[in-house]
């Protein structure tokens, strides 16, 4: 994107404190993985924010992850993305008590696929993340077999994120322009039918 995607700012707010207040709504505890000497911006939240580090730069989502489950307490840990600007908490909510009934890796799939960075792991997957970076293996939905993966349908999911929303990321400028232009227009037809 050439600019850093977590101090974007999206409806007043950067793209990383709106992940945080999606997380916030279900989670009892927040672990913010950056790069290498990212700056990141600054935070509010009502829970505890801990940051660590990403081991080596630009090794992929799973290396971050790793570092994610290794910073985290909880038993659950709900993985995603910061470029995720539309994160309805119902559906973390939905994947989290998933994975706390038992799944170590559940990732909701919809048209284009699984969305493993909308995902939840537990705790204990760490062992089987590492073992595949530790082979090579940087990508998320290869350690989907080893850790017998749930995957969560549109059908069961629907209810909790109608129009997949979640799942929408910005990887480009373009992406992102087009993201905010959308929500403005959503948030004018609102205003009409209010």
């Amino acid at each position: 994107m050439g600019v850093d995607k977590a101090s974007l700012v999206f409806g007043g707010r950067t793209l990383l404190q709106r992940t945080v207040d999606a997380l916030a709504e279900v989670v009892d505890e927040i672990v913010v993985v950056r790069s290498p000497g990212q700056e990141l911006p600054e935070l509010l939240s009502p829970l505890p924010v801990r940051v660590v580090q990403d081991a080596v730069e630009g090794e992929g989502p799973l290396v971050g992850i790793a570092a994610g489950l290794r910073g985290a307490t909880a038993p659950v840990s709900l993985v995603v993305a910061c470029d995720m600007p539309f994160l309805q908490p119902v559906l973390l909510r939905l994947l989290a008590e998933r994975a706390a009934a038992g799944r170590r890796f559940v990732v909701p799939v919809d048209a284009e696929g699984p969305q493993p960075l909308c995902s939840a792991f537990r705790r204990e997957a760490l062992k089987v993340v590492q073992e595949h970076i530790d082979a090579g293996d940087r990508k998320i939905m290869s350690v989907a077999g080893d850790l017998d993966v749930d995957r969560v349908s549109p059908h069961e999911w629907a209810a909790a994120d109608p129009g997949g929303r979640s799942f929408e990321n910005v990887n480009t400028l373009e992406e992102f322009e087009a993201a905010v232009k959308r929500e403005r227009e959503r948030a004018r037809l609102r205003a009409r039918t209010e």
